[in-house]
């Protein structure tokens, strides 16, 4: 038994609706694209303007520049052997309290072994010199 496709009829007022459609929906396309452009011309054009005055400006302050660069890697030069000892210091602190973390659960046993140990001694004969 072949497999049917049921036909839809649409009617002239359909055809037009779906049209009438498409096309309110490129004239917003189209509307956004003339407004997007405009931006774009405006952001060009206030950007060819203040660009003699950001030339100026860039050419003024960069001196200033200049000297906040080298505070920065002066401070840096200061800073960068103070930082390194702290960091030695800290991994060293660090690694004292990871080997205190693993013997601390250790030291019950160690207390006993000590008992046991002094029990023993107490059994055995003194040394005669």
């Amino acid at each position: 038994m072949p497999l049917r496709v049921p036909v839809v009829r649409v009617g002239a007022n359909a055809v037009f609706t779906l049209l009438g459609l498409a096309s309110v929906v490129m004239m917003g396309l189209m509307t956004g694209a003339v407004v997007l452009l405009g931006a774009l011309v405006v952001k060009v054009l206030f950007f060819a303007i203040t660009l003699p005055f950001r030339i100026a400006f860039a050419v003024l302050f960069f001196p200033f520049w200049i000297a906040k660069t080298v505070l920065k890697l002066a401070v840096g030069v200061v800073m960068v052997p103070l930082l390194l000892l702290v960091g030695v210091v800290l991994a060293i602190l660090a690694a004292l309290a990871a080997i205190a973390a693993i013997v601390a659960p250790l030291l019950p046993l160690l207390i006993v072994g000590l008992l046991v140990w002094a029990v023993f001694r107490s059994f055995r004969p003194a040394a005669v010199a």
